[in-house]
Parts: C-alpha cells; sequence; structure tokens
C-alpha cells in the first residue's frame, strides 16, 4: 500500500510538466477570440473590381453615293459604324466591304423635312398608311445588306410625328433592329417612341462635323469623349469628309491610350448577336444619353449634298498624343 501510494504522488506530480513541454513543442498558445471574431471564418480576399471603360460610338452617315468616300471611311481603324443611303449605287458593296472589317452597318433612312427638301428614294412620311410605311420600309432594308439598326437621315418632319414613329418602331421591333435618333430636330419624338416599343435605343449627342475644318472636328472628338468620361458612353455622328475621315484616321488609335472603348452600337445596347430568329431584342439594362438641346449653329435638318472639292489637308497642329491629355 505505502508503495501504490508514492508511485501515485510521483504521477501528479510529473503530469504538468508534461503538459506545459507540449506546449511548448507546439508552439504558444493562440489568444482567446474576442468581439466579432468569435465563431467568424477568415474572410476571403476578394480582387477589386475595376470600374468599366468609358465608351464611344461613333456613326459615320451617308454612306453609299460615293465610292472613294465610303471605302476611306471603311477603311478607318476600330469599331465604327457606316450608316448606309438605301437605293445608292455603292451601298450594298460598301456595306459589305464594312460587314468584312467588323463595322456595324446601319440603313440611313431618308425621313421626310420640315422644308419640303427630298432626302433620297426610300422616303418615309408621317402622311404614309402603315403598310405603305412597311413596304417602304422593307425595300430600303433589303437593299442594304448586313443591317443591324436604323438611325435617320434628314426627318425633322417624320420623327416630331408620334403615330409615324409608333408604326416604325413597332416595324424595327419586328424585325429585331435597334433605332438611333440622329436628332436633327429638337421636336423628335423618336426616342420617346422607341421606349414605349421596348426598342433599343440610342440618341445621338455629339455631331462631329457640322464645320468641316480639322480644328474644329477635333474639337467636337474632344467633346464626344468627355461624354463619354462622364456618362459612360458617348454617341457621335460624322460624315464621310474627307476632313472627317483624316482626323479620325489620326486620332483613333490613341483613344484606348486614354482610357476609351470605340463601341459598336449593338455593344452599347447589350445585344451581343444577331437574333436568327428575328425576335425582338429585350432593352438592355443601362443608362442612355439624354436628349440635348441642338446647338445654335445646327440648322434644323443637317442635309448634307455632296460638297465640293477643297484643297488638301493640312497637317494638324495639335501633335495626337496632346489632344486627349491622360487623366483629363
Amino acid at each position: 500500500m505505502p508503495g501504490a501510494f508514492l508511485w501515485l504522488s510521483l504521477l501528479t506530480l510529473l503530469m504538468p510538466v508534461a503538459a506545459s513541454a507540449d506546449a511548448s513543442a507546439n508552439g504558444p498558445p493562440a489568444p482567446p477570440a474576442s468581439g466579432l471574431a468569435q465563431g467568424a471564418a477568415t474572410p476571403r480576399q476578394t480582387p477589386q473590381e475595376t470600374a468599366p471603360q468609358p465608351r464611344l460610338v461613333i456613326i459615320i452617315d451617308d454612306i453609299g453615293n460615293n465610292l472613294e468616300q465610303g471605302r476611306a471611311i471603311v477603311e478607318l481603324p476600330g469599331k465604327l459604324n457606316i450608316a448606309v443611303l438605301p437605293h445608292t449605287p455603292y451601298g450594298a458593296s460598301l456595306a459589305e466591304h464594312a460587314h468584312q472589317r467588323g463595322k456595324e452597318v446601319l440603313l440611313h433612312a431618308p425621313m421626310s423635312a420640315r422644308d419640303g427638301k427630298p432626302p433620297g428614294t426610300g422616303m418615309l412620311t408621317p402622311t404614309m398608311a402603315e403598310p405603305q410605311l412597311r413596304e417602304t420600309l422593307a425595300a430600303a432594308l433589303a437593299s442594304v445588306p448586313h443591317v443591324r439598326g436604323v438611325n435617320n437621315h434628314m426627318g425633322s418632319e417624320m420623327t416630331a410625328d408620334a403615330q409615324a414613329m409608333r408604326w416604325l418602331m413597332t416595324l424595327l421591333r419586328e424585325q429585331g433592329l435597334y433605332f438611333v435618333d440622329s436628332r436633327t430636330h429638337k421636336s423628335t419624338v423618336a426616342a420617346r417612341q422607341a421606349q414605349a416599343a421596348g426598342l433599343p435605343h440610342l440618341s445621338r449627342q455629339v455631331f462631329l462635323d457640322n464645320q468641316r475644318e480639322p480644328g474644329a472636328i477635333l474639337e467636337r472628338l474632344e467633346a464626344a469623349v468627355a461624354r463619354a468620361r462622364e456618362e459612360g458612353l458617348g454617341v457621335a455622328i460624322g460624315h464621310p469628309y474627307p476632313e472627317t475621315a483624316a482626323v479620325l484616321r489620326d486620332q483613333l488609335p490613341f483613344l484606348t491610350q486614354h482610357g476609351i472603348t470605340l463601341a459598336l452600337v449593338s455593344e452599347a445596347l447589350g445585344i451581343a448577336a444577331a437574333d436568327p430568329a428575328g425576335s425582338p431584342a429585350a432593352l438592355p439594362e443601362m443608362p442612355r444619353p439624354g436628349p440635348l438641346p441642338l446647338p445654335a449653329d445646327v440648322p434644323d435638318d443637317t442635309c448634307l449634298p455632296t460638297p465640293a472639292p477643297r484643297p488638301p489637308l493640312r497637317p494638324l497642329c495639335t501633335p495626337s498624343w496632346q489632344v486627349f491629355p491622360p487623366g483629363q
């Protein structure tokens, strides 16, 4: 009995020493959890979300009557959109060429003007009955391949008529197309009727070449870039003038260096690809540019006949890399 008691006493003395040795071998004990850390898992490190780059949509109107000017636009770098007049000598071939080069094709639909100027073959007017409007639009669309959407050529009378534009937007929705309001007049209801019809649509913010002088075109391009930076999306319309083509050829390669992405209209609207079934596209969940008052120097209708020949362009005075200073 006394021997057993002695062994029990020795074990009692040695157990704390063994426990202390184990603790030392395994490192110092962790401090007790407190507050919100109790029962909380270690948070995962998530990558920081980056804001989407501002996008700029550039549409070049009035393609189809002049092969040389049209070809110069189609061969510009980047994602441009060309708006082709229907029933023109070179419209179909230029649309085909543009499509092969990754450009997007719109029908530049002639629409009636308040001053009575004829906008061209295939004119849409508010006096047309719905069947005639449908037939005229179908013929225009058939004359231009690869059309993804429509914008208006002239049209101060047509785009201000709610009933006619309601019919037009319904027809475009049936075809799975979109509409871009060129906003040639302050009374346009095109965007409102497109919204009511559930049709994907954009509105022009900036005209690039109301003045056909390289410096003025550069200023308007800067204005379009500023709108893209402010609102996430800028929409500019120009024409196939040699001056416009020269400025774009010089400046477009530098846009990405200043955080601007050129976009096709369908990309800006969130329409990834043409719908082979022709079903209407849903309106994307994205902000659209709001209507702006037309500049004072813009006529009610921007009717642009073939201009008289001009002397060759002088070299641009502003270097490309100084047009859009980084971070501004």
